[in-house]
């Protein structure tokens, strides 16, 4: 275990016949006021030599080093070092990232120690991360193409997906995106009308007032006598020009049924993505969780992708590989794209490897990583190195005192055996059932409440039920949840 970093050798007996290394630890390496201190395992008055260096105002994780310099792995084991390698490793986390491995951690109380996990980090997913950005670098040259991503729930899809919104902004272009839960069957087309509609304040907020006006001018040219009926079906294309309100308006809810099939909604949607999309301007389409979505939403975007006629789109699709069955509205829609010689490429994520689930627990406990490697080693046993999983499985850990903030030594300590004996189920259900069973009651009741709307809640309705008597405390569960991680807020 790792309960005692700096074991006291002070009972052992140096004589003349001692090995040299141990020689070196008695070797003067600071003189203060005329003072020697040794770095060894034992200072010369009995101190450990960690707190003795740390007096002197040196952090623990540099006296760590020279503890582990002056040991020998035949004879002490533990932390001494293997190779010189393993020196430049941490040599050059303790350069590139000072914050995290370098500097003293301070906490008032160990137990509110919180975990350096990087939660905007994506690992072991560089082939993914470089083939997702290269294809949508062809998409920048006027021709849409489709990338679906599978892989268990926590593999980290949605994060590969993160990767690429920034570069797509920065570029001139527009990431919309919707997420599809089990409820969506019942709203057909619903999910892609509603990230178009998105879209529209985005181009609101981008252009200029000029360009604003004459993309207007086009959008009403193009569309004629139906601009009213996009303005119902896409309300923030209002937005874009006050007559379209008014236009909007003028429709008829009779007539509007009568117009407004599968059919028409995805010819107007294309015509309208055709008028707002370019190559120096291209959309990304981001929908997550596929094996929800409904035939036709999908079929939209078959139409946008196979769209021969000056669109430009970069189509994500994200699903859980393992619940969707041959003849899912996937795989049609894959065979769709492929007749249509729509380039598409297909990627699935599988579990970290121990390397990379090693560098994620170095980075979370701002620990070297060759001294962690026991621990992630015991995590991907138990995690097959599911990335969500992993880290509620170490916060559970943390939870329940399997894993420590010690004070004194500046470091996290842990018990190996207990922690290899813990009875884990590979369900990431287990954890988070239990994570919810401890939330307070008001933070339960709002996760209720939302969950009745899908993935996403409007705040205006916790505001509106937040006045009830039986839904008075909601409001207050808002933020606990967004702490949790329940619960996201979105900017858009």
């Amino acid at each position: 275990t790792h309960n005692e970093a700096f074991p006291d050798d002070s009972h052992h007996h140096h004589g003349d016949d001692e090995p040299a290394h141990k020689k070196a630890k008695k070797t003067s390496l600071l003189d203060r006021e005329g003072g020697v201190a040794a770095v060894g395992k034992t200072g010369s008055a009995g101190i450990p030599a960690i707190q003795q260096m740390q007096r002197w105002g040196a952090p623990a994780s540099y006296c760590r080093m020279m503890q582990n310099l002056l040991e020998s792995a035949a004879e002490t084991g533990g932390d001494a070092y293997q190779t010189m390698g393993e020196v430049g490793e941490d040599l050059h986390l303790l350069l590139f990232d000072p914050d995290r491995f370098l500097f003293d951690h301070e906490a008032q109380n160990a137990h509110n120690m919180q975990l350096l996990y990087r939660k905007e980090k994506l690992y072991g997913r560089d082939e993914e991360e470089n083939l997702i950005t290269d294809t949508f670098c062809r998409v920048t040259r006027g021709k849409s193409e489709a990338f679906f991503i599978g892989g268990f729930s926590g593999s980290g899809k949605s994060m590969l997906v993160d990767t690429l919104t920034v570069r797509v902004k920065n570029v001139g272009g527009y990431v919309i995106k919707h997420k599809f839960d089990a409820i969506s069957q019942d709203r057909p087309l619903s999910g892609v009308i509603s990230a178009v509609n998105q879209l529209c304040l985005m181009i609101k907020h981008r252009l200029t007032s000029k360009r604003l006006a004459a993309l207007s001018k086009q959008l009403k040219d193009d569309f004629g006598a139906d601009i009213g009926l996009l303005a119902r079906m896409l309300p923030n294309v209002c937005a874009l020009s006050p007559e379209f309100s008014s236009l909007a308006g003028e429709v008829e809810d009779g007539n509007t049924s009568d117009k407004m099939n599968a059919r028409s909604v995805s010819f107007a949607l294309l015509r309208f993505v055709r008028l707002v999309s370019s190559p120096k301007r291209p959309i990304m389409l981001f929908l997550d969780d596929l094996q929800w979505a409904d035939d036709t939403a999908l079929d939209v975007v078959h139409t946008f992708l196979s769209d021969r006629m000056g669109s430009c789109m970069f189509f994500v699709g994200t699903y859980r590989d393992n619940e969707v069955q041959i003849g899912h509205a996937i795989f049609d829609l894959l065979q769709k794209l492929e007749t249509s010689n729509v380039p598409t490429t297909k990627v699935s994520l599988t579990g970290l490897d121990r390397g990379d689930l090693n560098k994620m627990m170095s980075d979370s406990l701002g620990l070297y990583s060759r001294i962690c490697k026991s621990l992630s080693d015991i995590v991907f046993q138990k995690t097959k190195g599911n990335p969500f999983f992993v880290l509620e499985f170490i916060q559970s850990l943390q939870s329940r005192d399997l894993l420590q903030y010690d004070s004194c030594q500046k470091r996290w300590l842990w018990n190996e055996d207990a922690i290899r004996a813990e009875e884990i189920t590979d369900n990431v259900l287990h954890l988070l059932s239990s994570k919810l069973s401890q939330l307070p009651n008001k933070v339960r009741l709002l996760l209720k409440v939302m969950a009745c709307f899908g993935t996403s809640t409007n705040e205006s309705v916790i505001d509106y039920l937040s006045e009830s008597p039986e839904y008075a405390g909601i409001r207050n569960g808002l933020e606990g949840a967004i702490s949790d991680g329940f619960v996201e807020l979105n900017a858009e």
